[in-house]
């Protein structure tokens, strides 16, 4: 496949995006513009305020901060989980070129594939 196609599809892709943002900007404006649902948001904006400042002092508690560092570290250890697993099935997909594969409770589990383009 020749780079020129996936160069267009890029374009498509960057061209919605504006498209897309250019709309919720436009609908957001449009919501804004009525009285009734602009009080609705100022009001609901003071109550978030409210409530952070309560989940704030609740978070500050040393009880509180032991499960989010354990949280933290559990989350760490969940994705390099991931990207561990990711990287073994690749290996056996390279080794037994089937994209199935049965885990431990005898399930037959399907491999998708998904390939990102990064800056």
């Amino acid at each position: 496949m020749e780079t020129g196609v996936i160069q267009k599809r890029l374009k498509i892709l960057d061209d919605l995006v504006h498209e897309i943002t250019k709309l919720k900007a436009s609908l957001e404006d449009a919501l804004m513009d009525d009285p009734n649902y602009g009080k609705m948001v100022e009001e609901e904006e003071e109550t978030k305020k409210i409530k952070k400042e309560k989940k704030d002092r609740i978070m500050s508690t040393a009880t509180i901060k032991g499960y989010q560092e354990e949280i933290k570290e559990k989350m760490e250890e969940l994705k390099d989980t991931r990207e561990i697993l990711s990287q073994e099935l690749v290996d056996y997909y390279k080794e037994n070129g089937t994209l199935e594969i049965i885990d431990a409770d005898g399930n037959v589990k399907r491999m998708k594939f998904s390939v990102k383009l990064v800056s």
